[in-house]
């Protein structure tokens, strides 16, 4: 399964994403993930971000969920990043309220 996961991905970079692109300018692509995040249900979105921050580095996990807690509603960051950190690891949980510059206290609530 790896040795066809890796020969996929080094097609998905040599191949697709150059031709991709070719076509395709910044602006088009944001507005193609701009629309699809505003498909997603909040409760879609949230799966969206549990599924994806455990396999993120720190950096883009950071920069991704302060962007969440700053769009949470008044009130809610707190909650919203409790909610979004349910599937990180404890060591990964840890690092992010440390990057956050947030008591991990203050995320339980």
């Amino acid at each position: 399964m790896i040795s066809a996961y890796l020969a996929h991905l080094h097609a998905e970079e040599t191949v697709a994403m150059p031709a991709l692109w070719q076509y395709a300018g910044a602006d088009e692509l944001g507005a193609v993930m701009a629309a699809f995040r505003a498909s997603r249900t909040p409760e879609q979105a949230l799966t969206d971000l549990r599924r994806m921050l455990p396999a993120l580095p720190p950096a883009p996990s950071v920069a991704i969920v302060r962007d969440v807690m700053a769009a949470a509603p008044h009130g809610q960051a707190d909650r919203t990043l409790a909610a979004v950190c349910a599937t990180l690891g404890p060591d990964q949980r840890h690092r992010l309220y440390e990057d956050l510059g947030v008591p991990e206290v203050r995320a339980a609530g």
